[in-house]
C-alpha cells in the first residue's frame, strides 16, 4: 500500500532544514519515505518496522491554499493520526511567526482540530506556510500557501500621496496631448 524509499537527507527533500527545538532529537535518525493517502503530505518513518498498535504521522486533513483580503482573517486548519498523538508546529517559509498575537495557533479537542489563526493579514502576510506532524516512529509534513489581495483603495491612495503629480499640472499636459493627437489618438 506505501511506497517506501530510503531517505539520506533528513529534512525530507524540499521541505526546509529549519527545525523545531523538539523535533532535533529526529534529527539523527535514518528515514524512509511514504507516500500518504491525502496527496501533498510527505511522511517520513524513522524505524524500519513499527511496533503492534503504533503509527507515524498522517494528515486527515490537510490545510488548504487560501486567498483572502487585506484586513480579514485567515485559516488554516488541519486534522492529523498517529499513534502515539503527533505533536503539531506551523513555520513560514520566508518569515517570523514568533508574534503570538498575529499567528495564534489553536487546538480543539472535541474535533480534533488543529488551526492556524491570523487575524487581520496583510500584504506581508502572504507566504508558503508548512505544518508539521511528528512523533517517535515519524513526521508528515504539507504545505499550504496564503495569498493576500491587497485593497485597491489603500493602494491608489498610497501612490498619489508618493508621487509628486501636481493635478493641475497632469490636467494641462493631457490636454496638450489631446490638441497634439487628436481625438483618435493619431499623429
Amino acid at each position: 500500500m506505501f511506497k517506501k524509499a530510503k531517505v539520506a537527507d533528513q529534512t525530507a527533500t524540499g521541505q526546509g532544514t529549519d527545525r523545531p527545538q523538539e523535533e532535533k532529537s529526529y534529527k539523527k535518525r535514518a528515514g524512509i519515505k511514504k507516500r500518504s493517502k491525502v496527496p501533498g503530505v510527505m511522511i517520513t518513518q524513522w524505524t524500519e518496522d513499527l511496533p503492534h498498535g503504533r503509527s507515524t504521522p498522517d494528515f486527515i486533513r490537510k490545510p488548504i491554499a487560501l486567498t483572502i483580503q487585506e484586513g480579514k482573517l485567515a485559516l488554516f486548519k488541519a486534522v492529523v493520526s498517529g499513534n502515539p498523538k503527533p505533536d503539531l508546529t506551523w513555520k513560514r517559509a520566508k518569515g517570523d511567526m514568533s508574534d503570538k498575537d498575529k499567528f495564534q495557533q489553536r487546538y480543539d479537542e472535541s474535533t480534533g482540530e488543529y488551526t492556524l489563526v491570523i487575524p487581520k493579514v496583510s500584504s506581508e502576510d502572504a507566504d508558503t506556510y508548512k505544518c508539521f506532524a511528528h512523533n517517535e516512529y515519524g513526521k508528515a509534513v504539507c504545505t499550504a500557501i496564503l495569498n493576500v489581495i491587497e485593497v485597491g483603495y489603500k493602494k491608489s491612495k498610497a501612490f498619489l500621496e508618493d508621487s509628486d503629480i501636481d493635478p493641475a499640472g497632469f490636467r494641462k499636459m493631457l490636454r496638450k496631448r489631446h490638441e497634439k493627437f487628436g481625438r483618435a489618438g493619431k499623429a
